[in-house]
């Protein structure tokens, strides 16, 4: 296999796999009733962006990462808010991502 084919592959499978991390934390999130303002693949700006009910679904211009953005992540008064939560459920959330990542070991 050539070079380049292994590093393209190699940047494909940690695109997913941060992906997956992000999406971790945005299920959690979901579930826990904490408003979700944007999951984002990528680092902004944002090149295009979907608005699905209170949610913007974005693909932005450096293509290393991704990002889930909580309302309220440090303000406890934002209704809905990550800092609302209780601290159990704040950690469940903000584990999440890492589990995924476990499982993900095991795939």
């Amino acid at each position: 296999m050539s070079v380049a084919i292994i590093i393209i592959l190699f940047i494909v499978t940690l695109l997913v796999a941060m992906y997956l991390h992000e999406l971790g934390h945005f299920i959690a999130s979901k579930r826990a009733g904490v408003k979700v303002e944007e999951f984002g693949i990528g680092i902004p700006p944002r090149l295009s962006g979907i608005k699905r009910g209170e949610t913007t679904y974005s693909l932005n211009a450096i293509p290393i990462g991704a990002f889930v953005k909580a309302a309220g992540e440090n303000d406890p008064t934002v209704p809905r808010s990550l800092a609302g939560k209780g601290p159990w459920t704040r950690l469940g959330i903000y584990a999440a991502g890492p589990l995924v990542n476990v499982l993900l070991a095991f795939v």
